[in-house]
């Protein structure tokens, strides 16, 4: 297959300074890494009060790294708990988007930052996967340690208005083989959407690689993209202002954010739902008892209705899995991801 270097990527970010969030790529090979994006933005957080005045966090300020651009789902999704874990824990969370590289640029930068407790990166399902994905990534599942998952996430099936692709029967009629799907994210847990629906339909479209949800729904509103399959919260404003069409949800159950739109399962693949769960890890060696508090604090918060409500409004389903729960889901979701990638990486 042919693959890009993570640090030809790194080099090329350097170099040429590129700014935005979403270079796109027609991808012939499945593990191809994405054009890489500006390395960095930060965003400083007011000071938050101590709340937790004991506490290993009290005062501090930590650093979370979101792997992928503003605006996307995974930096929505992250601003929102982080915003209310500061309230938890007494300190300022300072949100840093290093966009490139599929993600796997920031989750560099987490497994070479010092392991204090100051340090956490946004997580999600292939991640600990990077090293037989794409080649050149320096980490590999032992380089974190898993803390928490907070959310469990669907996707909506989109297509643009120039497709003339109104419902389902009409996409899967336009799987051809030849029909572009933009994919979020070379292996990211779009891909594997991607691969599960051609599974339960028997279509077939052609990947387009995207270094982030937002660049795929502004090729999707501009008819340079066919269809793709972004998050709740990043496709409600396109699918509000009629920019785009919604043809289905991924969960199991429609969900209150979209009640609206019809699930894959209840349009006549019984049993289809395909979420991506959203968690934090920390680089490995961090102190276990500053990791359960800064879990115990995520699990506050998503305890609490006033939270879930306004994710839920936000596109984003709360979905809690503590520190001691989650080593073993962390461990079992890579062999998962593991096996179902060697099965298709050469399609």
């Amino acid at each position: 297959m042919k693959k890009k270097s993570l640090a030809l990527l790194m080099a090329a970010a350097m170099v040429l300074g590129l700014a935005g969030c979403g270079a796109k790529e027609e991808a012939a090979a499945p593990a191809e890494t994405p054009k890489t994006e500006a390395p960095a933005e930060k965003t400083e957080a007011p000071a938050a009060p101590a709340a937790n005045a004991d506490g290993f966090y009290a005062g501090k300020t930590v650093e979370m790294i979101v792997p992928w651009g503003a605006g996307g789902g995974a930096d929505v999704a992250c601003r929102l708990i982080c915003a209310e874990m500061e309230k938890e824990l007494g300190c300022t969370i300072v949100i840093n988007n290093v966009t490139g590289g599929g993600g796997s640029i920031g989750l560099a930068q987490l497994a070479e930052a010092n392991a204090d407790g100051m340090t956490y990166a946004y997580f999600a399902n292939t991640d600990s996967n990077g090293d037989i994905m794409l080649q050149g990534v320096p980490y590999n599942k032992d380089s974190f340690a898993p803390v928490c998952k907070f959310a469990a996430d669907p996707h909506i099936i989109l297509a643009s208005n120039a497709s003339g692709i109104t419902d389902l029967k009409g996409l899967i009629d336009a799987g051809d083989g030849k029909t572009l799907w933009g994919i979020g994210g070379a292996w990211t847990h779009w891909d594997f959407l991607k691969l599960e629906f051609q599974d339960a339909t028997g279509a077939s479209y052609k990947r387009m690689v995207y270094d982030g949800g937002a660049s795929v729904i502004t090729d999707i509103m501009n008819g340079d993209c066919t269809v793709g399959t972004p998050f709740v919260s990043e496709a409600l404003a396109a699918i509000d202002a009629g920019e785009a069409v919604a043809i289905a949800i991924t969960s199991a159950e429609r969900i209150d954010a979209c009640p609206d739109i019809p699930t894959v399962a209840e349009l006549g693949y019984e049993g289809f739902e395909s979420t991506m769960w959203r968690g934090f890890v920390a680089p490995a060696g961090t102190p276990e008892d500053a990791m359960r508090e800064f879990a115990d604090a995520a699990g506050a918060v998503c305890a609490k209705a006033e939270f879930v409500a306004a994710a839920a409004e936000a596109g984003v389903t709360v979905d809690y899995t503590g520190f001691d729960d989650f080593q073993t889901f962390y461990a079992e979701n890579h062999e998962s991801v593991k096996a179902y990638f060697e099965a298709n990486k050469d399609m």
